[in-house]
């Protein structure tokens, strides 16, 4: 049964928003191959024709909403300036205010990212090349911030900054599929401070 209230007039952005959020609901109980885009309208409560005004398919609401979930991520930066680094307590302070910056968006636009996590990887190509252009871009950020402690001579001069990047990236993104997508109240300090323990423990001088 259609949902009441989804045939009242709306300015043409704040439909295509409802169809979006109404997408996101249903891609969430069926994942990708299981949801149809019957299944969106009924969750919207438009007719079809309103459907196609907005979108040309599954396929591209999806799509659209993998862009959404995928700019929500690069822009996310931590509040206010960042510190000047001189010592490794600035570094950690940047590392921290990083970690609660991405993991409290992960975790507020959980199931947008669980879409990406768990159902954009493993669909066709378009998808896959999207994804891989999305982490080269979080890869080269956290490149440029190991390269920047490096460069102040704070941590080792010899730190692999390509590979430790990719670590990083290992450990965020098993960290929120196990702690953030489910939880309504995540513990963000202890991964922070597990998150951060751990990386400075390797990167530190020795």
């Amino acid at each position: 049964m259609a949902k009441t209230g989804g045939r009242r007039n709306l300015k043409r952005t704040e439909r295509r928003e409802q169809i979006l959020q109404s997408a996101l609901q249903a891609f969430s109980r069926g994942g990708y191959h299981g949801t149809h885009v019957a299944d969106i309208i009924e969750q919207a409560g438009v007719a079809r024709g309103t459907f196609y005004l907005h979108f040309e398919s599954k396929h591209d609401v999806f799509d659209t909403l993998v862009d959404r979930t995928l700019r929500l991520f690069l822009d996310v930066r931590p509040m206010g300036e960042e510190p000047a680094v001189r010592t490794l307590t600035d570094a950690e302070e940047i590392l921290r205010a990083s970690y609660h910056a991405v993991l409290g968006t992960i975790h507020k636009h959980r199931k947008l990212m669980q879409l990406l996590f768990e159902e954009a990887v493993g669909l066709e190509k378009g998808f896959r090349r999207k994804l891989e252009r999305h982490f080269a871009a979080w890869h080269e950020r956290i490149q440029g911030t190991m390269q920047l402690f490096v460069d102040a001579g704070v941590v080792r001069r010899d730190l692999d900054v390509e590979m430790t990047s990719d670590m990083v990236l290992g450990m965020v993104e098993r960290l929120a599929r196990r702690y953030l997508l489910k939880a309504a109240r995540p513990d963000f300090d202890r991964l922070v401070d597990a998150l951060v323990t751990f990386e400075l423990g390797g990167i530190r001088k020795r």
